[in-house]
């Protein structure tokens, strides 16, 4: 009952522009506006600050993948992506002398100097900190200056799926968890902010194999991944196509192909592998799958249903 009370007196009272100016100057924490580290975004923003801290994009800096790719940081255009001093669509970020081992944190993200506010895709009323609405968060070239590549390779895709519908995902929740500021908000799409990479499905990719007498052709079809597989503009994914041949039900010979993000499949587009066996069999079974930059296995992409003519 207190919280409702609260809550109708805060909206009257602060409902229109000059209360909402008195409302900044009562509640403004101005050292948000001052590039914090992202556990102070966590005071009102806890699940989304958890989730970022399940992310690669806070390890982006200390990871030992990032280290021994870039020679201990030596290499100085790769480092810009993995501490960003501020995100600005289709640029390629400065980099950030300060809390580098928060790799890309939450104000590099959010915070923009030129507004002296933290920018998101809705219009919010927070009063510890300024808040601009800022359409470029539910598109794709938000996302372009540091995956240039994976971009390029979306744009031709020609799709209405952008990078947040996949590596975002969203679900009805609340933005804020702190008392009494989350009273200020209706729930709404919030997206992951665990940015998590994604394994292609059985939907994502056909195979249709034609065996000839010591040789197998292998066509693998994209359907469903909007860039190319793997892709990647740093690090190094493969894609792996195994054949195994069998005999009576015995294995009796293998063959395998891998594929690197430079020679990834585009979308919606065909690559045609060939496999060879000089031993007799009767049975071939085709397996992908990928393996991750900073993973040391492959991961398994299961249930793909195999169209096989003889």
């Amino acid at each position: 009952m207190k919280k409702v009370i609260f809550l109708g007196v805060f909206f009257l009272f602060f409902s229109c522009e000059n209360t909402q100016k008195l409302a900044y100057k009562l509640f403004l924490e101005e050292d948000l506006l001052k590039r914090p580290k992202s556990k102070r975004c966590a005071d009102c923003h806890q699940n989304i600050y958890n989730q970022w801290k399940n992310s690669r994009h806070s390890v982006s800096w200390v990871s030992d993948d990032f280290k021994k790719s870039s020679n201990r940081y030596s290499k100085i255009k790769c480092l810009s992506c993995h501490a960003p001093l501020e995100i600005e669509p289709l640029k390629e970020p400065k980099l950030r002398d300060f809390h580098r081992e928060e790799g890309i944190n939450c104000v590099s993200c959010h915070f923009k100097e030129k507004t002296n506010s933290m920018h998101g895709p809705y219009e919010v009323f927070s009063p510890p900190h300024y808040s601009t609405k800022d359409p470029n968060y539910t598109k794709s070239k938000i996302c372009a200056g540091c995956h240039r590549e994976t971009y390029k390779q979306w744009k031709t895709a020609n799709t209405q799926k952008n990078c947040q519908n996949c590596h975002m995902p969203s679900k009805k929740d609340n933005l804020i968890q702190k008392f009494p500021f989350y009273l200020l908000h209706k729930k709404k799409e919030v997206h992951n902010h665990s940015s998590p990479p994604l394994i292609a499905s059985k939907e994502d990719i056909k195979l249709k194999i034609k065996v000839l007498k010591d040789e197998i052709k292998v066509l693998i079809k994209n359907t469903g991944i909007p860039h190319k597989l793997p892709t990647a503009d740093q690090g190094k994914p493969k894609l792996y196509i195994k054949a195994e041949f069998f005999l009576n039900g015995e294995k009796v010979d293998e063959d395998s192909n891998m594929i690197t993000h430079k020679q990834g499949i585009e979308y919606n587009k065909e690559k045609e592998f060939t496999f060879y066996s000089f031993e007799n069999f009767d049975l071939v079974k085709i397996s992908v799958s990928r393996k991750l930059s900073w993973k040391k296995k492959a991961e398994p992409i299961t249930s793909i249903s195999l169209d096989i003519e003889k």
